[in-house]
């Protein structure tokens, strides 16, 4: 290949593959997550264009002028994919770096005869995961057990009005723990029965919010509805 007029539509080595996840691997901010993968995968593919400076923006220099012309196998491009992720963890970055590397990532192609070969999965994330709970949102997390024991006292232990409120708190509130947005986070009351959970390391923001089902209701009777994860 002698120009960025030409396709690219190939695997890539095995050599090849192995030098994209050790520019993942060597990574130490997020800002340099996926520059690092776009740096690497087009070295590759694309020797010729230009180099990626350190640091630099892959979606504004250094790309191939269109890099759609450029194309690899699937299973390749999600295990660059999932590495890439994978490392994002160390920085709660899981998120953006997803949005991100679909704008810079090559397009993909079937090929049932490419496989990657199983790469041990690394833990990058901290080993601690601070939670700060207002004293606001402790009393919510209450009150949302208590309302799913009211669910069970009135409509019964296993109705469906109780196990969907008790399956939808239980998820949601496992959610509160997970570190895909980093491992500071601060959990306010957002309503009578719902929360704000905000990320201090990357200050992304979703809500755990009780939807009512709609319709009458008994004024003595709890109000059925299941709690949904907003982002």
């Amino acid at each position: 290949m002698t120009g960025t007029a030409e396709r690219v539509h190939r695997a890539l080595t095995d050599a090849e593959m192995a030098a994209v996840t050790a520019a993942i691997d060597e990574v130490s901010s997020v800002r340099d997550l996926v520059p690092a993968t776009a740096r690497a995968l087009y070295a590759a593919l694309a020797p010729w264009t230009t180099a990626f400076g350190p640091g630099a923006d892959p979606g504004r220099a250094g790309l191939p002028p269109d890099r759609t012309r450029f194309a690899i196998p699937e299973p390749q491009w999600l295990a660059i994919a999932e590495i890439c992720l994978a490392r994002a963890e160390a920085f709660g970055a899981g998120v953006h770096a997803a949005l991100e590397l679909h704008r810079v990532m090559p397009a993909r192609y079937p090929d049932p005869g490419v496989t990657v070969a199983p790469r041990p999965r690394r833990d990058h994330r901290p080993p601690v995961h601070d939670l700060a709970v207002t004293r606001e949102a402790a009393d919510t997390i209450g009150a949302a057990s208590r309302h799913c024991e009211r669910l069970a006292s009135y409509f019964g232990h296993g109705s469906r009005e109780h196990t969907e409120a008790v399956r939808s708190w239980q998820c949601g509130l496992s959610q509160l723990f997970t570190m895909s947005f980093g491992a500071c986070t601060r959990i306010e009351r957002a309503g009578a029965l719902s929360l704000t959970v905000m990320s201090e390391t990357t200050g992304f923001v979703h809500g755990l919010h009780f939807r009512p089902h709609p319709g009458p209701r008994q004024d003595a009777a709890p109000q059925p509805g299941r709690w949904e994860s907003l982002f």
